[in-house]
């Protein structure tokens, strides 16, 4: 049984993809190992429950944009998005804990935490990489920004004594491309609702679900039904919205009775294996995208940009249906056929196939 130090940015949650992968692989972890976790909150979020006797919540750090504007000052020699979580006063908190406490490993949980470890030299660590930042940001046209965020994320992620990890090939392969790093795969880990919804029934609903707040996922949203929903809203479709914080303007702005905005709904997956299709229409962002991953668990097929895809086997594109023209939603959506046979079918093989890659297995076994 090892003894892990683990950081991370947010609350560990099902709320959204990032903090609900951070829950499970805690969840994981804990069944073999002893963990002292560190998280930030903001003051409307909910605390954290720890599973089990085995996670011990060492520190709740409170979060504002004031207190991440001051942590930004404090530390100017990168660009914000490595900064914004790091304090002073905490990483010498760290220190001291590491005086008390002998750890096996330290675990930092997206780049806002990878800062800590250029300070920790001497103890092993992760360095979980949820995004390539300087792949988000190659997609704008802001040529400085982008020269400071690939300077800043090259600088962080060189470290002694750590392992990179990333949710998919293409991620480890722009790793080296851009930084010269190895690194390490994992998959996402399912939750057991996403696991255990089968279809039943193929309903005529299409379901949008993510964490509305990211600017990638609303402006994909309101092109949607900006541009495609006028072409099909006779069509009879049934229009369903999952996730927390979504625009009240929404609301206003797309009035009819067949689009139904459900906000943070503990269990989404029977809803979403029971949809005709997800949409998941990005245009900007980097990563694997969770809730495609989620949606092909639940046997759903989605119907999105090449964006939504990047990072997912090429061996689960006969339901992942890529368009980029409103045209090609509408025909895609119109002539979508999967059988309740096939969809269970490709739940059962894309769960089985998925679990490749395990970082819970690679800590348990490796380090």
């Amino acid at each position: 049984m090892k003894n892990i130090l683990f950081l991370t940015p947010y609350v560990p949650s099902s709320k959204a993809g990032g903090e609900n992968f951070t829950r499970l692989v805690l969840l994981e972890l804990s069944k073999e190992n002893k963990i002292d976790l560190i998280y930030y909150r903001y003051k409307n979020d909910p605390y954290y429950i720890a599973p089990n006797a085995n996670v011990n919540v060492l520190k709740v750090c409170n979060n504002s944009t004031l207190i991440k504007l001051f942590h930004v000052l404090l530390f100017p020699f990168v660009h914000p998005l490595f900064s914004i979580r790091f304090s002073w006063l905490l990483l010498f908190r760290i220190f001291i804990q590491l005086k008390k406490k002998n750890y096996d490993l330290i675990y930092l949980d997206h780049s806002q935490m990878f800062l800590y470890g250029k300070f920790i030299s001497n103890h092993r660590k992760i360095l979980m990489s949820h995004d390539v930042m300087i792949q988000r940001y190659s997609r704008k046209k802001e040529l400085f920004q982008q020269i400071i965020i690939g300077k800043s994320e090259s600088w962080v992620l060189k470290m002694n004594n750590a392992v990179i990890f990333t949710f998919s090939d293409k991620d480890r392969d722009l790793v080296f491309k851009y930084y010269g790093l190895q690194s390490e795969v994992t998959h996402f880990y399912l939750d057991v609702n996403n696991e255990n919804a089968m279809p039943c029934v193929i309903s005529k609903t299409l379901v949008f679900f993510g964490k509305w707040k990211r600017k990638d996922n609303y402006e994909g949203l309101y092109w949607f039904f900006n541009t495609v929903y006028p072409l099909i809203k006779e069509f009879g479709y049934k229009y369903v919205i999952i996730g927390a914080g979504l625009d009240h303007n929404f609301a206003t702005h797309f009035v009819d009775k067949n689009i139904e905005y459900m906000g943070f709904v503990d269990n989404p997956y029977n809803i979403i294996s029971n949809s005709l299709a997800m949409i998941s229409p990005l245009f900007s962002g980097a990563g694997v995208k969770v809730k495609v991953v989620e949606s092909l668990a639940c046997g759903t097929p989605v119907i999105g940009t090449k964006i939504a895809f990047e990072g997912i086997d090429a061996r689960f594109s006969d339901f992942m249906l890529e368009v980029q023209e409103p045209s090609s939603y509408i025909e895609q959506i119109q002539n979508l056929n999967i059988s309740l046979g096939k969809r269970i079918e490709f739940k059962r093989r894309f769960i089985s196939q998925y679990r490749k890659y395990s970082l819970a297995n690679y800590i348990n076994s490796t380090l």
